[in-house]
C-alpha cells in the first residue's frame, strides 16, 4: 500500500471481492490479504447479511483486507458507524480473532450487526454470504 499506514478488516458480506459493492472496485486504498472465517452465526437480512459472533457458532467466511485511515473511514459510513455514538447504528466496528487458512489466528476489525436487526431472520447455514446468493439466483 505504498507505505500508507494501514489497518486490516475482516469482510463477510456485500464487501467481498465479487460482492455487490466489491470493496476493491468502489474504494482506494484497499488491498486485499487473503480469505479468513470467524466464529459466529450470519443472517440474511435480505440485500446484506448480519454476523453475530459466537464462540459457539459456525464458521462465517470472509476476506480480509488491509485498509488505510481514509479508506476504513469510508467504510465506516457506508456501514452506518456514527463516529461519535459507534453503539447506536445497525453495525458497531469491533476487534475480533479471526482463523487464517492453516490455522493461524489474526485480530482485525470487522462489522458485527446489533442483535435487534437480526432478530428472528434467517440463519445462513453455509456462513457463506456469496455462495447464499449465488443460490438465490
Amino acid at each position: 500500500m505504498d507505505g500508507a499506514a494501514s489497518e486490516r478488516i475482516f469482510l463477510y458480506g456485500t464487501l467481498r471481492r465479487g460482492g455487490s459493492r466489491d470493496v476493491l472496485k468502489y474504494y482506494e486504498g484497499v488491498e486485499f490479504v487473503g480469505s479468513a472465517q470467524v466464529r459466529g452465526r450470519l443472517h440474511d437480512l435480505g440485500d446484506y447479511p448480519g454476523l453475530r459472533l459466537s464462540e459457539s457458532g459456525e464458521w462465517v467466511r470472509g476476506e480480509l483486507f488491509d485498509v488505510t485511515p481514509g479508506a476504513l473511514a469510508q467504510l465506516d459510513e457506508w456501514e452506518g458507524i456514527a463516529p461519535d455514538s459507534p453503539e447506536h447504528g445497525e453495525y458497531r466496528r469491533i476487534r475480533m480473532d479471526v482463523m487464517r487458512p492453516g490455522g493461524e489466528a489474526a485480530a482485525c476489525w470487522g462489522y458485527e450487526i446489533a442483535w435487534r436487526n437480526c432478530e428472528g431472520r434467517p440463519v445462513i447455514a453455509s456462513g457463506d454470504w456469496l455462495a447464499h446468493t449465488a443460490s438465490r439466483r
